[in-house]
């Protein structure tokens, strides 16, 4: 089973079900997830698995932000907001080097 690592306050945010979308770096590594699969959050030692409804590609953060709704993504924040968070995640080389961002969308299993 993938399994994906969050900060604490995305883990709860997913875990309470305000955020069912999930956006991350198209790393080799999540290049193979595909709808239907079950996979594992998880913060520490606490886990939460989902079932992936939903992938989409994206260049950038920034098209990303403009075709998803941002409150799905990070629940309380406009889109500028959003845009510098991902930004002080993930620096633009790496978004450039791995081929752009994905978007998961998931259902709790």
């Amino acid at each position: 089973m993938k399994t994906f690592r969050f900060k604490r306050k995305y883990f709860e945010m997913i875990r309470s079900g305000r955020k069912p979308l999930e956006c991350r770096v198209y790393y080799p590594s999540v290049r193979n997830v595909k709808v239907g699969e079950v996979v594992r959050y998880f913060w520490e030692d606490q886990i939460y698995d989902v079932e992936i409804v939903g992938v989409r590609r994206y260049k950038n953060f920034y098209e990303m932000l403009k075709s998803e709704d941002v409150d799905r993504l990070v629940p309380g924040m406009n889109f500028e907001q959003a845009l510098n968070e991902y930004q002080r995640i993930y620096p633009k080389w790496k978004v450039k080097k791995f081929g752009g961002v994905v978007v998961f969308e998931s259902v709790p299993t």
